[in-house]
């Protein structure tokens, strides 16, 4: 019943959130001309935007709460994407340089103290329905120069991937060129580079490899 009336008086609730998430004194939602932030029926509380550039787009979908997030873009043509019913809580979104996108899937739930970095126009992509714990790192590079004895740089920032119904535990270190498949868990404290295509399985360990298959998990204890 209250999900089809926000759908019947959507543009209404809109207006009212956004008054409401701005007469928040603890967030700092003003953006620089040419950048924007698109949020549908959405609560944010202590959120705080730090947009240094030009072109940049932010989208939160409807039915999503941040608390004690941040998000700082330095750079241009950057995108972020929060799809509808996730929960991030103490999460630091962070870009710099330009083209580089950062998505989170539909319910989708972030515990707490989680950076999320993405540079050199890259793409950290989370899945639908995955649960990440919490003092979580996740970055598609590494920020400096590795070079040979020639002056070449040789540690390219990549990609990253996620896909849906993914569980990672606490203190997880998801490293530039990660891909993990749908139904996996990640173990605490693990360290994840590479791909790991296979679905269902447990995937702990510095470097992270699979420990078990055929498993999935359920957010409910039963």
């Amino acid at each position: 019943m209250k999900s089809e009336l926000i759908k019947k008086y959507r543009k209404i609730f809109i207006m009212g959130t956004w008054i409401h998430n701005h007469l928040q004194l603890q967030n700092k939602l003003h953006l620089p001309k040419s950048n924007s932030l698109l949020a549908g029926v959405v609560i944010l509380k202590n959120t705080k935007l730090k947009i240094k550039g030009n072109n940049n787009e932010i989208v939160i979908d409807d039915y999503t709460r941040l608390n004690n997030c941040r998000i700082v873009i330095m750079g241009n043509n950057n995108k972020v994407f929060i799809g509808k019913n996730c929960s991030l809580n103490g999460t630091e979104i962070h870009i710099e340089d330009s083209y580089n996108t950062i998505s989170i899937g539909e319910k989708t739930t972030i515990q707490g103290k989680t950076h999320l970095a993405a540079i050199e126009g890259t793409k950290i992509s989370i899945g639908e329905d995955c649960m990440l714990s919490s003092d979580i790192h996740i970055t598609t590079g590494d920020s400096h120069s590795i070079i040979d004895l020639e002056n070449n740089r040789i540690n390219p920032s990549k990609d990253i991937k996620i896909g849906n119904h993914v569980w990672i535990g606490t203190k997880v270190t998801c490293l530039k060129n990660t891909e993990i498949a749908d139904n996996c868990i990640v173990g605490a404290t693990a360290t994840v580079c590479g791909k790991h295509l296979k679905p269902n399985c447990i995937i702990s360990g510095v470097p992270a490899k699979v420990l078990k298959e055929n498993i999935s998990w359920l957010r409910q204890r039963i």
